[in-house]
């Protein structure tokens, strides 16, 4: 049987691969803080999940179960300006206290590595490589710009070894690195947040993976996990 038909059911394309989203339900993900369900940030229809940019409570959405080794497949889209990305080796979660033109809300966010995903010709992509779709954002650059048009869709594809990591968008590896590489410590270094020390240590290594909510609308559906 096809991949392609198999993306909403148990299995998917080959074994070992899960089907994370069936198309319908929430049953594989949880906020962050597990106060709310998901329900208060993202919404389901057509087959897919999307964020509620003007949400009052925004939270990342995580992976019911935790991986430490992963082929983890999806399909992504953003909005025009929007920004999101995949988190994974996350060491720690915080709930922020922000401010919109309606108002105070709160954001449940994860800290750990991002495959970032944004609009590239939005400000928010264009100003540095290390804000690029494809990047490890903050830290290390795509090798190209892969991904298509705001409003149109995208395939991603994370993969995390026991020590290399790969960001994949469109059937490109657009990005590589060792978690201990010479490379990624210099870039970590060069951040003096608490976020880049944690990541420097990296306790811990089997965590939940996170689907952004930053104050925009994005869109995932077709997401498939394999343990490597």
């Amino acid at each position: 049987m096809r991949r392609r038909e198999l993306l909403f059911g148990l299995a998917a394309g080959w074994p070992g691969e899960t089907a994370l989203f069936d198309g319908v339900t929430f049953r594989n993900f949880r906020t962050p803080t597990q106060e709310t369900g998901p329900e208060v940030s993202w919404w389901i229809h057509d087959g897919m999940l999307e964020s509620i940019a003007d949400a009052r409570r925004q939270c990342d959405l995580w992976t019911a179960e935790s991986y430490e080794r992963f082929d983890l497949r999806f399909e992504w889209m953003v909005s025009p300006g929007a920004n999101t990305g995949i988190k994974y080796l996350i060491q720690a979660q915080a709930t922020d206290h922000l401010k919109d033109a309606q108002g105070e809300f709160l954001h449940e966010t994860s800290l750990g590595f991002e495959f970032q995903l944004v609009d590239d010709e939005s400000r928010a992509g264009a100003d540095s490589p290390l804000h690029a779709s494809g990047a490890l954002y903050n830290y290390l650059p795509p090798v190209e710009r892969a991904a298509k048009r705001a409003g149109e869709w995208n395939t991603g594809r994370l993969v995390v070894r026991q020590s290399e990591v790969e960001h994949w968008i469109n059937g490109r590896k657009v990005l590589a690195f060792g978690l201990r590489s010479e490379e990624l410590m210099k870039a970590l270094a060069l951040r003096k947040v608490g976020s880049a020390r944690m990541l420097e240590k990296l306790e811990k290594r089997k965590t939940a993976i996170a689907f952004q909510h930053h104050e925009s609308r994005v869109g995932f559906r077709g997401i498939t996990v394999e343990v490597i």
